[in-house]
């Protein structure tokens, strides 16, 4: 591989040397940490003050300081670890999704919980000491505790008297259970809570107080306003023709955006306020048109979970649609639950080809990637699974990204980038910083630049490239000395356990349970239906496949049992 490199490059009128001293001729590499400046935008792209285009990596986290989640619904698989930040910046992560839960915001009417917010405040300082900025994100999975996972406090769950459905598994709670649905029919219509103000506007307000808190803290670059709003009653079936419903855009998250986007401007207006689709538009690859409001400054987050790729690559082509349509900052803000390696690497392949900034929702609390202490049961491919998300990225580029691929298993890393910034002015004279994550890396690499010439120390975590006086373009290659441990093993990491309870993305990743489904249930891989298999169990597929009677599937957990099991 080496050799090709070479004959590849060596027409090419400028190669750098393979290394240069940090005090050569030319700007020096600034290093600062993405935490210490607030982030800016321009059109698709964040940006750094000078103009740079910043790409963030990193993923979700929920654990706080002091184990506050711990005090009530929403707390992660495992305690706070002081070391956990400092890991997540050594293995090349940039910034974190920072999930917070509105029941803990705003546990009564007009009070906001300041006790809970210096958890948060402690975690954002934690992160920000090593380096890494924070995305805060009003999360709820099926609205809240009193009818579904975590989310909403129950004076904001306006149900009209029904309850919920214990025995629905999630997600089926936002397509089965009556409870969750008006919930959300409620939220939007803006019902009246009992302290006298509709849901709606009690819920923006809390937003807003959490933005006021948090507007002079620049490792905070955004917030992200509610993780995956669904729609309530209509388009509530998980396949994407009946789920296909473009007029509720603009009747239910339209009117909301809105209204948000304007209170969270006045209370914060450098915050970057993002916007999520409904949230099957990302699981079944259904057509999106955000209405992104122009007021203040605003962002698409978007989450592409589809287990197919053509599904997920359906979903990115929309996502950035609207981002370029909409001038908004776009990013990636849950993709990949899985321990399957290879499969995580063929996913992040996908967001490279499209530039798209990630934050990543693993299988298991993210931190346990990076610090196995904070999880009961890291999985036996932990080290593997870090190495598919820790890849190498243009944290800063001086100009305007192009094309960037990575080969995970041979550590072939190929950026290229125009010197013009995308305001059309020239940043060529200020150096481009690439992530080299240790992971990838663990031997360190081999460099070979077109157009520009190397200013950081040899094996740098953080590679700098300037531009040649002159050059429009700068293209480099780089290729790690160590061997690496192919992502797709020769085995199943494990088949131990699997059931009719697993994950529909186990049984149907592993070649032996997938041929057991086969011959059960034909009509399941082809079906529209399993755009949510990452997160649903087959015994939740029952109400969506009429075949799936009690007796195929205790046939089908039977032979399940016999397969031989691998380590």
């Amino acid at each position: 591989m080496k050799q090709i490199l070479v004959c590849m490059l060596a027409g090419a009128a400028m190669m750098a040397p393979m290394t240069a001293a940090p005090g050569s001729t030319g700007p020096a590499l600034d290093s600062e940490a993405v935490s210490a400046a607030r982030l800016l935008s321009f059109g698709r792209w964040f940006t750094d003050a000078h103009g740079r285009v910043v790409m963030l990596r990193g993923g979700n986290v929920v654990q706080l300081v002091g184990d506050a989640h711990r005090l009530g619904p929403g707390g992660g698989d495992g305690r706070w670890q002081d070391a956990t930040p400092g890991l997540m910046a050594a293995a090349g992560f940039n910034a974190v999704r920072l999930a917070i839960f509105m029941d803990r915001v705003a546990p009564t009417p007009g009070r906001i919980d300041q006790a809970y917010l210096d958890a948060v405040a402690a975690t954002i300082a934690a992160y920000k000491r090593h380096g890494i900025a924070t995305l805060i994100d009003f999360h709820q999975d099926e609205f809240g505790p009193s009818v579904g996972i975590r989310g909403m406090p129950k004076w904001m769950t306006l149900t009209d008297g029904l309850k919920r459905n214990p025995a629905l598994q999630f997600p089926n709670g936002y397509f089965k259970d009556p409870a969750v649905q008006r919930a959300f029919d409620n939220f939007w219509a803006n019902r009246s809570t009992a302290s006298g103000k509709g849901v709606q506007d009690a819920y923006i307000e809390a937003v807003a107080a959490v933005a006021r808190r948090f507007r002079g803290e620049a490792a905070v670059f955004g917030i992200d306003l509610m993780n995956e709003p669904a729609t309530g009653t209509p388009c509530s079936r998980p396949d994407p023709v009946s789920a296909d419903c473009p007029e509720l855009e603009q009747k239910l998250l339209a009117p909301f955006y809105r209204k948000a986007a304007a209170a969270v401007a006045a209370a914060a207006p450098h915050l970057i306020l993002f916007f999520e689709p409904f949230m099957l538009q990302g699981a079944l690859g259904i057509a999106i048109d955000t209405p992104i409001p122009s007021i203040g400054r605003s962002g698409l987050s978007f989450h592409n979970y589809g287990p197919f790729r053509p599904t997920r690559e359906k979903v990115s082509e929309g996502a950035l649609a609207v981002a370029l349509r909409r001038r908004a900052a776009l990013i990636n803000t849950e993709w990949g639950f899985s321990n399957d390696a290879a499969d995580i690497a063929s996913q992040a392949r996908d967001f490279d080809a499209r530039l798209i900034p990630w934050l990543a929702w693993a299988r298991g609390p993210f931190e346990g990637l990076v610090n196995p202490a904070v999880q009961k049961d890291p999985p036996a491919n932990r080290s593997l699974v870090l190495r598919a998300y820790a890849r190498p990225y243009p944290e800063r580029t001086a100009g305007t990204p192009l094309a960037l691929t990575f080969d995970a298993d041979k550590a072939v890393l190929d950026y290229r980038w125009s010197t013009t910034g995308p305001d059309g002015l020239s940043r060529a004279g200020l150096a481009t910083e690439i992530r080299m994550p240790s992971p990838s890396f663990p031997r360190g690499y081999d460099i070979h630049v077109v157009g520009g010439k190397v200013i950081s120390a040899r094996d740098a975590a953080l590679l700098g490239i300037v531009a040649n006086p002159g050059a429009s373009e700068v293209r480099v290659i780089a290729t790690g000395r160590a061997v690496l441990a192919p992502l797709a093993p020769p085995r199943p990491i494990a088949r131990a356990g699997l059931s009719v309870d697993s994950l529909l993305s186990d049984l149907l990743r592993d070649p032996a349970s997938k041929a057991v489904l086969a011959r059960h249930l034909p009509t399941l891989v082809s079906s529209k239906e399993i755009g949510l298999a990452p997160q649903i169990s087959l015994r939740s597929m029952q109400p969506y496949l009429p075949e799936m009677s009690d007796e195929v599937l205790q046939q089908i957990d039977r032979e399940l049992a016999t397969l031989p099991h691998r380590p």
